[in-house]
C-alpha cells in the first residue's frame, strides 16, 4: 500500500521533533507492509471517521501526534501532525481532520 502525506501534513511533520521523523516513517512503512499497529503506539479514532488513526509518540520536547487515514485499496494518507497540548482532541483539530479526509475522498473518487 502506498503512503501519501498531503502537503500540509508534510510541512507539519517537518516542523515536529526531528528525532521522531525516522520512527514515524518506519511505522508507516510497517503499516504499508500490512503490519497492524495497536495501542499504545496507534489508536483508532472512529468518532472522527472510519479508518482514521492517531500515532502517539514521545520525545524530549513532549508528546507528538500524527493522524492518518487508511483508504482501503488505495493508500495510507498522512493527514495531520502536531504537538499534543491537551488530553482530548479539540474541535478545531477534529474539524481539520474531517475536512482533509473529505478532500481526499473527493479527489480519489474522481480517479
Amino acid at each position: 500500500m502506498e503512503i501519501v502525506d498531503i502537503k500540509q501534513a508534510e510541512k507539519e511533520l517537518k516542523e515536529g521533533p526531528k528525532e521522531l521523523i525516522e520512527d514515524i516513517y518506519s511505522l508507516f512503512e510497517d503499516l504499508a507492509l500490512g503490519k497492524s499497529l495497536g495501542m499504545p503506539i496507534s489508536r483508532p479514532l472512529p468518532l472522527i471517521g472510519k479508518s482514521v488513526h492517531e500515532l502517539r509518540l514521545s520525545s524530549r520536547s513532549g508528546e507528538f501526534r500524527v493522524f492518518y487515514f487508511i483508504k482501503v485499496g488505495d493508500a495510507i494518507y498522512i493527514i495531520h501532525a502536531c504537538s499534543k497540548k491537551k488530553q482530548a482532541i479539540d474541535k478545531k483539530t477534529t474539524d481539520l481532520l474531517k475536512s482533509r479526509i473529505s478532500r481526499i475522498r473527493r479527489i480519489t473518487h474522481e480517479r
